[in-house]
This record gives C-alpha cells, structure tokens and sequence, in this order.
C-alpha cells in the first residue's frame, strides 16, 4: 500500500503534513524493493506474480507520471538501478505486459 496508493496519498495529500508523511513512506518502500531486487529477479523469488504486476504498473508511470504530477519527485525510477531493471525485465520479457504498456 505504500507505492501503489503512496502515489496518490502523495497527490491527494490535503495538508503539507499528510504529504510528507505519505512522501516518506513511499520513498523507504521505493528503497526497500530496491534492496529486494538486488537479490532476487522478482519480489518474492524467481517467478514472476501478481504483486510484481501490480508495483510494475506503478513503476512504469512513476517518472513520466507521478514524478511530476503527483510532486513524487524525491527521485525518479531511473535512479534505482534494481527498480529499472525489474521494469525492463518485466517489459521485455512477458509480452502480456509489453502489450498494454505505452
């Protein structure tokens, strides 16, 4: 919950409190699976799930989306060599994904 709907607790923060708080979050989940997949391929292990596809549609839109619009803008996707990795990973190699991704 806190990269899927920390994107849009972040964008729909009423006050400068909220926002930070859910920013915070947001950035220590980023940092978490970040660390996750430096050791593994995917989220839980080496076959690729539901949770994956579910945090991939939100890391795709993250840098031309929610970076700008929803002021998510501590750093951006391309920053965290695993995350990009993990997006490219799954774009290329699941043709589902690529698909529906544009």
């Amino acid at each position: 919950p806190t990269v899927n709907n920390g994107v849009y607790r972040c964008g729909f923060a009423q006050t400068q409190g909220a926002y930070l708080e859910a920013l915070g979050q947001l950035f220590e989940s980023l940092e978490r699976l970040e660390k996750i997949l430096s050791e593994k391929r995917f989220l839980t292990g080496s076959s690729f799930t539901w949770l994956d596809l579910r945090v991939y549609h939100t890391l795709v839109r993250f840098d031309p989306v929610y970076h700008t619009y929803f002021k998510t803008n501590l750093k951006k996707i391309q920053d965290f060599p695993n995350l990009l990795g993990f997006v490219r990973d799954i774009y290329q190699s699941h043709e589902a994904v690529r698909k529906t991704t544009n």
